[in-house]
This record gives structure tokens, sequence and C-alpha cells, in this order.
């Protein structure tokens, strides 16, 4: 059961971050930065990150997570996609405008690919 929300979650992540990342993109086109209702979008996403980052350590603790072919590399991935929000909310805190849209429509497809990756190396042997 956990293992079907862990991997329904990734879906889920994915999904949103691509959403994300072209909501930001509307607003760089515009040439506006994002807004409070995108920050607080990126706030939700960075939540269901967290809870599938727990729901990870659960699978482990569990002895559940032990088929995956590389199990370092994707928690790095895990790791990494947790911090692309809070990261970016950090470097663009004092620069609003279209370069912060810019950027987090960049991080919001970097996180993309990052999920993507994180499920593809969670692939079980």
């Amino acid at each position: 059961m956990a293992e079907v929300l862990h991997d329904r979650l990734a879906n889920t992540a994915a999904f949103y971050s691509l959403a994300m990342a072209g909501w930001a993109g509307l607003f760089a086109v515009r040439g506006r930065g994002v807004d409070g209702g995108y920050l607080g979008a990126a706030v939700i996403g960075e939540g269901l990150l967290v809870t599938q980052a727990l729901l990870g350590v659960f699978l482990v603790l569990g002895g559940q997570a032990g088929a995956l072919e590389r199990p370092g590399l994707h928690v790095l991935y895990g790791v990494m996609a947790a911090l692309v929000w809070p990261g970016l909310f950090t470097v663009t805190r004092r620069r609003p405008g279209r370069r912060e849209a810019v950027l987090f429509a960049a991080g919001a497809l970097f996180l993309w690919g990052l999920v993507l990756r994180a499920a593809a190396t969670g692939a079980v042997r």
C-alpha cells in the first residue's frame, strides 16, 4: 500500500512541477514576477515533496525499499527535489520581476526532471 502511494505521489509531483513551470512561464511572458498565489502553490508543492520523502523514509525503515536498483541515487534525487523551491525562493527573494518568473519556470522544469529521474532510479529490480 505504501509503495503504491509513494509511486502515485511521484506522478503527482511530476505533473505538479510541470504545471508550475508553465504557470511561471506565463508570468515571464507577461513580463511580471510571480505573485502570492504562485508562491502559495509552491509551498503546497513543497509539502507534497516532503510528504513523498517521509513516505520514502517509512518504506526504508519498514524494510520495503530493499529492492531498489540504485538507492543512493534515488535518495539524492529526492533530497535535491525537496531543496528546489526553497532554494528558488532564497535566490529570488529580492529580485521581483520577469527574472524571478524565469528562474521559477526553469527551476520547476528542473524539478520535473529530478522527479522523473528519481522515479526511474526507484524502479524495482
